[in-house]
């Protein structure tokens, strides 16, 4: 038997098994370069300060806005409201012998500006001399501290200007021809009665830190010429409210009896009118014309600083007041960024110019301040010869 021996090899395919490798590729994944990281960062750092600068500005300027707005809800309304009371000076005032109650000048009865007080010297007393003809205080003289007075002659009105260490204080009077006024402290006037009002600048001790205020004392009285003619004279340290019936149609309201009421012209505080006051000052408006409403035309008015005492007879015996000027160096109640500093800042105000800060105030924080003016004609001393 022949056995033959074949090798077999298979034609199929599935026979051979074939390894098959798949091969996956990557891209390569990109960075940022060292270069474009430091760009990056330059433009980061540019944009945040582009940011911040529009902060600041937008910062700076609110702040502005603020105390713009803190001067003018302060020094604006405080000085309308001012105003308003300084053009009823010389209302009710008396007639001399050789003018009548529209000349106005330091020996006007009851005249507007302030500027005399009886002394009471001579024997029998008698009070019937000056501007508070027939005034007395405490049962005696009325101070000279009391009256209107230029900063040389007075130390109760501060500054906080350099050189200058005094304000100006002014002291008006006149009477009350209706009922439902006020004084500037806020208490009614009786119709009838007189008002005198004291202006002037003092320490605020009711803030922190303390700062300077334009602030008013005021007083109340009845006038009687007897009384004022006596050797005790008008005494003005307090005086009485008369009684209010009882109104029995509607709106109905209870009587209200005749009281006592002190008066606060004395006071070295008085009531702060306008907060944050640097500085006040007052000019008084003269002239010599007999016929300042009928003449207007050949009106020549001067403007000059509150005489001191010892020349009230050169610069008013036969010359009126008619007007007054007066201004203020108001401030914000809050810092506020600004390019220049206290030491640089100047300011004129009415006939100080080029005055600067203190150094008290110059040491301070910086704050917006402005300078507000007025001119007041006089309308209670326009007419007469």
């Amino acid at each position: 038997m022949n056995l033959k021996h074949h090798n077999s090899s298979s034609s199929n395919p599935s026979s051979n098994s074939v390894l098959a490798v798949k091969v996956v590729t990557f891209d390569r994944v990109k960075g940022f370069t060292l270069v474009e990281l430091m760009i990056s960062l330059v433009l980061g750092l540019l944009i945040s300060a582009a940011a911040l600068q529009i902060f600041y500005t937008s910062s700076v300027n609110s702040r502005r806005q603020e105390a713009s707005s803190q001067i003018q809800d302060n020094a604006i309304f405080g000085f309308s409201q001012m105003q308003q009371h300084l053009r009823r000076t010389n209302y009710g005032a008396k007639s001399t012998g050789a003018f009548n109650e529209f000349f106005m000048n330091h020996l006007t009865p009851q005249g507007g500006v302030v500027l005399t007080a009886p002394s009471g010297a001579g024997t029998p007393v008698s009070w019937l001399q000056g501007n508070l003809s027939g005034l007395v205080l405490n049962g005696a003289a009325i101070p000279a501290t009391l009256l209107s007075s230029n900063a040389s002659a007075n130390s109760t009105s501060t500054s906080n200007l350099e050189g200058i260490a005094n304000s100006d204080q002014l002291t008006i009077q006149y009477r009350s021809d209706r009922e439902g006024t006020f004084d500037c402290e806020g208490d009614a006037i009786p119709q009838g009665f007189y008002v005198i009002e004291r202006y002037f600048v003092r320490t605020d001790t009711t803030v922190t830190p303390n700062v300077l205020g334009l602030a008013c004392a005021s007083a109340i009285y009845d006038y009687n010429e007897t009384a004022a003619g006596s050797t005790t004279g008008i005494d003005i340290k307090s005086y009485i409210a008369p009684a209010i019936p009882a109104v029995t149609t509607l709106p109905t309201a209870p009587a209200v009896p005749a009281t006592v009421k002190n008066n606060n012209l004395a006071s070295t505080t008085g009531t702060i009118i306008i907060p944050n006051v640097d500085y006040f000052r007052v000019m008084l408006g003269i002239s010599s014309s007999r016929d300042f409403a009928t003449d207007p035309e050949n009106l020549v008015i001067a403007y000059v600083p509150i005489p001191a005492a010892a020349s009230l007879t050169t610069v008013l015996d036969t010359r009126r007041i008619v007007s007054l000027q007066i201004g203020i160096l108001a401030r914000s109640d809050n810092p506020t960024a600004t390019a220049q500093a206290n030491s640089a800042l100047r300011f004129t105000i009415l006939d100080k110019a080029n005055a600067e800060l203190n150094s008290v105030a110059t040491s301070g924080p910086t704050y917006l301040r402005n300078i507000y003016e007025t001119t007041i004609l006089l309308r209670n001393a326009r007419g007469g010869v």
